[in-house]
């Protein structure tokens, strides 16, 4: 129950505005996923966190079919998405699967990690955390992803720090 967590939890209803939580900018967008789900974004003292999980990015690709003719072409995203993730210092996103992958999964709610890369560079975020890892896949097959995104991160910017989100990890923004 929530009386068990260990943090002080506020129910809040969310619309595009930004509320304001102990000094805390937080602001949401709805996503594409089955049902309803939402991205959250925290600011504060110039520093901010997006966190994106549970989002299809695949189904608004806006250049469709040169993406999927190309699988190399920067996948365009919807304007209002990539002004919601802009200048992040942290990009928590999902990326379920790779491109091989992806295909046989379209609708389920979850997107590629080459797509990811792309949102995080049209949206010029500092650094890209992975995760929404595929339960089917191995350590190896999650490293091998992480490196496909890396490689693409690499073409597109350089500067784009790119990893895979995992238990126990902690990060100072």
């Amino acid at each position: 129950s929530f009386g068990e967590l260990k943090a002080r939890i506020i129910a809040e209803t969310m619309t595009d505005n930004v509320s304001l939580i102990d000094g805390v900018e937080v602001s949401s967008i709805k996503q594409v996923h089955p049902g309803i789900c939402t991205a959250f974004r925290f600011e504060k003292d110039g520093s901010s966190i997006i966190y994106a999980t549970d989002h299809e990015l695949d189904l608004s690709i806006l250049n469709k079919e040169e993406a999927e003719a190309d699988l190399d072409a920067m996948r365009l995203l919807p304007k209002k998405f990539v002004e919601f993730c802009a200048g992040a210092s942290l990009l928590i996103c999902d990326g379920q699967f790779n491109d091989e992958e992806y295909p046989a999964k379209i609708g389920w709610g979850h997107s590629r990690a080459t797509t990811a890369v792309d949102l995080a560079v049209q949206a010029n975020v500092k650094q890209l955390a992975l995760f929404h890892h595929d339960p089917m896949q191995s350590d190896r097959d999650v490293e091998t992803k992480i490196a496909a995104a890396r490689a693409r991160a690499a073409r597109f910017c350089p500067d784009l720090i790119v990893f895979g989100a995992r238990e126990g990890v902690e990060l100072k923004v």
